[in-house]
């Protein structure tokens, strides 16, 4: 996009997703910030939001356009290549999703790329190597009528996390996540107050 603009004046890029909005914002919004047109990803966001629409952007698609705004930074933050393990996931306070409302049955799904890479169950431990982009995302097994009978479980998606592991910082143990960092917290009756998530890592040497 860059190149083809420089060469001409005249030449114009269209950018298109499904909906026209999140994923159209992010590609845009990270390339405004590519160009240093904007520091951070509010600022490229906004006017992503008076000159076309509000995007309607998770949280990590937040987070991606700030990697960019960080690569282009004067003091540039370069990704590592540092496989991280995530040793567990800690969720304080517990959401409230079963019917008695004091509590829920979480499990999760770890992915790099397309790939998942391991599932966890309750504090939940994990030991899973990942590297990349990686999204974590938190169920909430949930036992339904004809779901008794057969002794089977039904999920229901408590929330997910977006992140790129070279952006964690060099020999950081924790990284967290308050409720707004959060995607797909729809019903935010069920998260308490200060609700947060905290990943523990353990960094290793790049391969």
């Amino acid at each position: 996009m860059h190149l083809w603009l420089k060469q001409d004046q005249r030449n114009i890029c269209v950018v298109h997703c499904l909906d026209g909005r999140a994923a159209s914002a992010v590609a845009v919004c990270s390339f405004l910030c590519f160009c240093r047109l904007f520091t951070t990803a509010e600022a490229a966001v906004y006017m992503f939001s008076m000159k076309r629409c509000p995007p309607g952007i998770a949280p990590s698609h937040k987070r991606y356009i700030e990697y960019m705004c960080d690569m282009m930074a004067e003091e540039p933050i370069i990704p590592h290549s540092k496989p991280v393990v995530i040793r567990s996931i800690i969720m304080t306070p517990v959401p409230l999703f079963n019917k008695q409302r004091n509590g829920c049955r979480p499990f999760c799904e770890v992915y790099v790329g397309d790939e998942r890479m391991e599932d966890g169950k309750a504090e939940i431990p994990l030991n899973v190597t990942v590297q990349g982009d990686v999204l974590v995302v938190i169920y909430h097994a949930r036992s339904t009528l004809g779901g008794r009978l057969q002794a089977k479980m039904a999920s229901m998606k408590m929330f997910q996390i977006q992140f790129h592991t070279g952006f964690v910082p060099r020999n950081a143990t924790t990284v967290k996540f308050a409720k707004y960092d959060l995607d797909a917290c729809d019903i935010q009756e069920k998260y308490p107050d200060l609700f947060q998530v905290n990943l523990d890592i353990e960094q290793q040497r790049p391969p």
